[in-house]
């Protein structure tokens, strides 16, 4: 059942003064707040006697008044709940009120020229939904110890206390950058101080930072061709300019650049888990991205998005283990090794960026709740999160094998889907028969949220690019089998 909002009404103006009597002030007040659209259908009145103390008004007063519009139709009474407002009015002014309709983005005449360039833009930047089985990136957020989680908040709350309402050190709590180094050291080689790290709000926030510490306008930064679109779009939001980088089944190969393209001083790769394609970069082409930045003094932004989730064999190292002058910066998020509406990320920065990195962030938004961190203290400091992640790669692993032969079997030769050793999605190539962006569209009118593999491309390639980006994580084995036939039926 959804929750009614209750009305705080300190603003409506009583003039004990007025000729006017001070009931009819009170009704005719009410009446304004609804016809203007101030007051929602279904809304919890506050109760006669707070109203009544608010406006420093007689209880029988506001009792009145409620009684008489009860008797208009505005006002509904359920005994033992309160007083709402009517969820349909009854006929008369209240339909007159104000109706305020969003405008189409592009028609919005008085944006700016800079909003006007970045509102074609955003249809990439919309969150994943949980919603719509086959969405990448969706985590298996039922699996989610939800209750444990509430009691790690409310321990970590009650044993800070007051100190929780206020503002942190900007870098973030020093607790839970000490259990953040302590975890990524062993499990993905990232060896790091924790004075190192920089908590944020979101993976997209580590970006835009970045692209504002280390670029000029214009400045080309290097991408890998396909990527995450949202990626994309920050680098040209941020005013720099988007080079490919060619991925093969190798990785991304800057190799394959050309001298001009090469002269970029900065990269952003998933050199672990490419995404979406899923290829691991080989040790030819780690070398070479390196080797890259070396020359050019430049940085490389390794996006680490699921490297706690491997399928077969061991964890993939990272291209932090492999780095010797402080040329990567480490980037991941708790978005899918807990859930994403947590909203903690962080950066892993060479020394001589932190301070002026932690300063670009103060500009934009001055630390990350101060609550979730304190709740992932007490869940790390427990063991649940370690505990968390063995049982989840357990269950992807398990829910990878059943989609993965699900679509072996249903679609045969149809489909081609390359190992991938670990993951939340699949990457698979279709048969040209079948356009890739039809049958997205077509799932998406069922109600699924496969994306096509075409649109993380922008830039050409002389290949034909045409397959599908499905999410497996996020979902138990009849949800995937019904999304697997569903996908069939449409691909004869």
């Amino acid at each position: 059942m959804a929750l009614k909002t209750e009305l705080f009404l300190d603003d409506l103006l009583i003039d004990k003064d007025s000729q006017v009597s001070i009931g009819e002030q009170l009704r005719s007040g009410l009446r304004k707040a609804l016809f203007a659209g101030r007051i929602e259908a279904g809304a919890r009145m506050p109760s006669s006697r707070f109203l009544a103390q608010t406006l420093g008004l007689g209880r029988n007063t506001v009792i009145d008044a409620y009684d008489t519009l009860i008797a208009e139709g505005y006002l509904v009474s359920h005994h033992g709940k309160g007083t709402f407002v009517a969820e349909t009015l009854s006929a008369g002014p209240a339909h007159d009120r104000q109706t305020v309709r969003p405008q189409p983005a592009e028609t919005g005449r008085r944006t700016s020229s800079r909003a006007q360039a970045l509102l074609p833009l955003a249809e990439a930047c919309l969150p994943s939904s949980g919603e719509r089985i086959l969405e990448p990136g969706v985590p298996a957020l039922q699996a989610f110890p939800l209750e444990r989680w509430n009691r790690c908040q409310a321990a970590a709350n009650q044993r800070v206390g007051r100190a929780a309402l206020s503002y942190t050190d900007p870098r973030g709590s020093l607790d839970l950058r000490r259990m953040i180094a302590a975890h990524i050291g062993p499990s993905r080689g990232v060896a790091c101080s924790p004075d190192q790290i920089l908590l944020l709000s979101g993976m997209r926030q580590g970006l835009h930072i970045l692209m504002r510490l280390l670029l000029n306008d214009g400045a080309p930064v290097l991408l890998e061709n396909p990527c995450l679109p949202e990626t994309r779009v920050i680098v040209e939001a941020e005013g720099a300019r988007p080079v490919a980088i060619p991925v093969t089944e190798n990785g991304a190969d800057v190799s394959l650049l050309s001298a001009e393209q090469r002269q970029a001083r900065l990269a952003i790769v998933t050199p672990a888990h490419q995404y979406p394609r899923g290829y691991t970069q080989a040790a030819e082409q780690r070398a070479s991205l390196l080797a890259w930045a070396d020359e050019q003094d430049g940085y490389i932004i390794e996006d680490d998005y699921d490297g706690e989730f491997w399928i077969t064999g061991n964890a993939i190292p990272t291209l932090y283990s492999e780095s010797k002058n402080n040329r990567v910066i480490y980037l991941n998020s708790f978005s899918k090794s807990l859930f994403p509406a947590l909203r903690v990320s962080y950066l892993v920065l060479p020394p001589d960026l932190l301070e002026a990195a932690m300063r670009i962030r103060a500009i934009f938004d001055p630390h990350v709740s101060v609550t979730a961190q304190l709740g992932l203290i007490e869940f790390i400091g427990s063991g649940a999160y370690n505990a968390h992640l063995r049982e989840m790669r357990t269950l992807y692993r398990e829910r990878h094998n059943v989609f993965r032969h699900a679509l072996k079997r249903q679609l045969g030769e149809r489909i081609t889907i390359a190992a991938q050793p670990f993951g939340l999605h699949l990457c698979l190539e279709l048969d040209q028969q079948f356009q890739d962006s039809d049958i997205a569209r077509k799932l998406a009118a069922e109600g699924f949220g496969a994306q096509a593999l075409s649109r993380y491309y922008f830039a050409p390639v002389e290949e034909k690019i045409n397959g599908m980006v499905m999410g497996y994580a996020g979902w138990d084995a009849p949800d995937l089998l019904r999304a697997v036939k569903a996908f069939e039926r449409l691909c004869r």
